[in-house]
């Protein structure tokens, strides 16, 4: 049988789960945490916005960045989750990864998996269910993404 991770994330949790059957419950192997995560974007940082001298003159304006910081945490949160899960491939813990999550963090974590991690990707889920118990998370998830693909020759 082969051995599959499930991860459940959004931007401020990320909870791993093995699931060894599809018929058998799933156990937590890994919770991990964004801090930074629930922070609203404006109270993130109280320091002064960047400022760029006028081509003519002496004049001087504020830029925004490209960037948002809660879209800096969460592209960094998803680059650990994605770590991790490279960790555990390279030391053969699974198989088969399904990733579950919604919408937006799921693009940041393809912004994130190596190719040999998308590679082990058998489903994703588009769903947020961080905040639900194992087997209501089990329940769930559709059959499909539990029961590994054979392949045909």
């Amino acid at each position: 049988m082969l051995n599959t991770w499930i991860l459940v994330a959004d931007g401020t949790r990320a909870r791993l789960f093995e699931l060894t059957s599809p018929s058998k419950t799933l156990t937590e192997v890994a919770c991990l945490t964004n801090p930074d995560g629930r922070a609203p974007g404006r109270q993130a940082n109280n320091d002064r916005l960047p400022r760029v001298n006028e081509s003519v003159g002496s004049a001087r304006h504020a830029i925004e960045p490209h960037t948002s910081l809660r879209e800096k945490s969460t592209n960094q949160f998803a680059r650990t989750i994605s770590d991790a899960l490279e960790r555990g491939r390279n030391d053969h813990q699974f198989d088969r990864l399904v990733l579950v999550a919604s919408s937006r963090f799921l693009g940041a974590l393809h912004g994130n998996l190596s190719q040999s991690l998308i590679e082990c990707v058998s489903g994703e889920f588009r769903r947020n269910l961080t905040a639900l118990p194992a087997e209501d998370i089990h329940a769930r998830l559709p059959r499909e993404l539990l029961v590994p693909r054979i392949a045909s020759s």
